[in-house]
């Protein structure tokens, strides 16, 4: 059972690596890329908390270098399960695929229990990467 899992994980991964690469080789668009968490009601001011103190600063700065055009955090009290969001903008594929990697060594540098925290005020999570087709104002050129 545990190959399996390690096979599957394998299959997955390359998966997700060769559709993001087909993507950006159809899109040189700029990208919206949000990340939707269930949290419960009474825990999301605390996400919210770790987010701002461990996260921000480090997104922050990666917008500041330029791998990243801007993100942002939304939460809701009124709507469905999905409560707790955040959003990056990319201008492609390939520079999500260099500020993720960055991003995630940050994190991992600068706050290594970050991840273990945050997740422990998430119930379930999932990822979406849109194309954005209008944008007022343009992104710089």
């Amino acid at each position: 059972m545990k190959l399996f899992k390690q096979i599957f994980a394998t299959i997955l991964v390359a998966f997700l690596f060769l559709g993001g690469n087909a993507l950006a080789q159809e899109s040189e668009q700029p990208l919206l890329v949000v990340s939707f968490q269930k949290v419960k009601m009474g825990e999301v001011q605390n996400a919210t908390k770790t987010i701002n103190e461990k996260f921000a600063p480090i997104l922050n700065g990666l917008v500041d270098e330029g791998m990243l055009e801007g993100w942002g955090l939304f939460n809701h009290t009124w709507g469905d399960e999905w409560n707790m969001n955040v959003w990056y903008v990319v201008k492609d594929m390939a520079a999500f695929d260099k500020f993720w990697e960055e991003y995630m060594n940050r994190i991992s540098e600068q706050q290594p229990t970050a991840w273990t925290e945050l997740r422990g005020y998430i119930m379930e999570h999932k990822d979406n990467i849109y194309t954005i087709m209008n944008q007022y104002p343009l992104p710089p050129q």
